[in-house]
């Protein structure tokens, strides 16, 4: 089964799961419609079908939320609503090979967001992570500095003439 990106090509990355997400779905939005987020239920569905624009414009209201007093008056629902979002778009680029982009959204998701999806996030981080790391090891542009001038410490360092301080 293949997932055809916006950009209308297969990615070979559409496995970032997130099971908190897929279970809490509908409780959480239910929530959030409670404290009058109708728009930002609207818009989560069409995220949540692949909308990057929808994904966008819920990680914005979100934002609002947060942003509308002090935080401490920020009802938790709406840190849990940023969390959402912040995975919504984090898909959009992974699946996109757009791996920076997609660290970058879960990134805010863990520090502005609530705790009920911090596992989902914490797992697309490495998940993003260990992809961007095999992608750049795959086509030579991983830089292992164990050639380069900017080692720490010479090859040719001998640990037995080394003299401990006490």
């Amino acid at each position: 089964m293949s997932k055809t990106t916006a950009s209308g090509v297969d990615s070979p990355c559409n496995d970032l799961k997130t099971p908190t997400l897929d279970t809490e779905s509908p409780t959480l939005l239910h929530s959030i419609s409670e404290q009058g987020g109708y728009a930002y239920v609207r818009m989560a569905s069409l995220a949540a079908a692949g909308d990057i624009r929808a994904a966008e414009a819920v990680r914005e209201m979100a934002w609002e939320q947060l942003h509308s007093g002090p935080w401490h008056s920020v009802l938790p629902v709406w840190r849990d609503a940023y969390s959402m979002a912040c995975l919504h778009v984090a898909k959009h680029h992974y699946e996109n090979g757009e791996f920076k982009e997609a660290l970058k959204a879960l990134d805010m998701g863990i520090i502005m967001g609530g705790n009920l999806l911090r596992k989902d996030l914490d797992s697309a981080i490495g998940k993003v992570s260990e992809k961007a790391r095999s992608i750049r090891v795959s086509d030579g542009s991983y830089q292992d500095f164990g050639n380069s001038e900017h080692q720490l410490v010479d090859h040719d360092f001998d640990v037995s003439k080394v003299s401990l301080i006490n």
